[in-house]
């Protein structure tokens, strides 16, 4: 291209100017796919994935520094080793690297609590030595050989002396975690002292107490990443307890200790015999209330005979099946309760 200037007096001398088009390859790579947790382990596990077009390195989350991605190369797979037998172990993401910068960061397709829990420790293993720097992929702390649990479906009743879960029902489930289980570096520096990982059959009104004085926060497991909230602690029987309505990880950490005083007993649900029911919206038809799974979801205009009442939801009969429908959406005849 020829370029030259202008004014009233004339023109300048012409100069050539040039430049060549980009290729398309001056981006940062999109992220890895199918990224797999395979290969578990009483000690390891591994990731793997799809390598992306134009990546030259992945960066990969380190168990003992969530939050902080280091650079393992040009590769398609990464093992953790020196893990500890019978743990859940956190979700770690993997993001794709090149000269022009990074990918969104992406995590395990298979990411259930099972896919992420090392198997039992074979007869006789003593532990993996971890050296202490920043390289470690693992927990420093040496294992001591247990015995495998023979009731593996009734988890709470099998939790460490700290700690004491009450008024649960059948296949509600649990298991002690420490801070990499809690996965919250601000809870860390707070002072995790213990912590329990409840879900399952989660029913309003259940009840977790621990040994040592101190606050207890929820992380709740409803939402991703999951929600920190504060709940009113009490002391009992020289234990702090709280009290939870929904699955998530309980969590004690250092602080003062909470008065000494008794909870309110749980609601139970208020007995009807003269009350019925009309919805005028579709309505969840769930198994408990409030948050219990939904059987359905209804569309029935007609009067329902309406047996209970709890959490503001009225137990009614659809066909052959009883089910819970909020009492936000119906309209109500007879004594229906407060």
């Amino acid at each position: 291209m020829n370029v030259r200037a202008k004014n009233a007096n004339g023109f300048s001398s012409t100069v050539i100017a040039r430049a060549t088009t980009l290729d398309g390859t001056n981006k940062a790579p999109p992220p890895p796919t199918n990224i797999q947790i395979s290969r578990v382990t009483h000690n390891s596990m591994t990731y793997s994935w799809t390598k992306s077009d134009g990546a030259t390195s992945y960066e990969i989350n380190t168990f003992t520094h969530l939050g902080v991605f280091v650079d393992i190369g040009d590769v398609d797979s990464h093992t953790y080793n020196c893990l500890l037998p019978e743990r859940l172990y956190p979700t770690l993401s993997i993001r794709a690297k090149n000269a022009y910068g990074l990918s969104g960061s992406f995590i395990p397709v298979n990411n259930d609590p099972e896919d992420r829990t090392t198997l039992p420790a074979p007869p006789g293993y003593a532990g993996c030595a971890v050296a202490d720097d920043d390289s470690d992929d693992g927990d420093d702390e040496p294992y001591v050989p247990k015995p495998t649990p023979t009731l593996i479906h009734d988890t709470l009743n099998h939790l460490p002396p700290g700690i004491q879960v009450s008024n649960w029902r059948d296949g509600a489930q649990g298991q002690q975690v420490n801070h990499i289980g809690v996965g919250r570096a601000d809870l860390v520096a707070r002072g995790v002292l213990d912590a329990v990982d409840l879900w399952g059959y989660i029913t309003p009104g259940i009840e977790v107490c621990f040994s040592q004085p101190g606050r207890i926060v929820f992380l709740d497991a409803a939402y991703m990443p999951r929600q920190l909230f504060d709940l009113p602690a009490y002391s009992r029987d020289g234990m702090t307890c709280a009290t939870i309505d929904r699955a998530g990880t309980v969590v004690l950490l250092r602080g003062e200790p909470p008065p000494l005083e008794i909870p309110p007993p749980p609601s139970q649900p208020q007995m009807l015999s003269d009350c019925d029911v009309w919805p005028w919206e579709n309505v969840n038809f769930r198994a408990s209330p409030p948050d219990g799974p939904v059987i359905s979801v209804t569309g029935l205009r007609e009067w329902l005979p309406a047996s209970e009442k709890h959490h503001g939801y009225f137990k009614v009969r659809r066909w052959a099946t009883e089910g819970w429908i909020s009492g936000d959406y119906v309209f109500t005849r007879g004594d229906c309760g407060n």
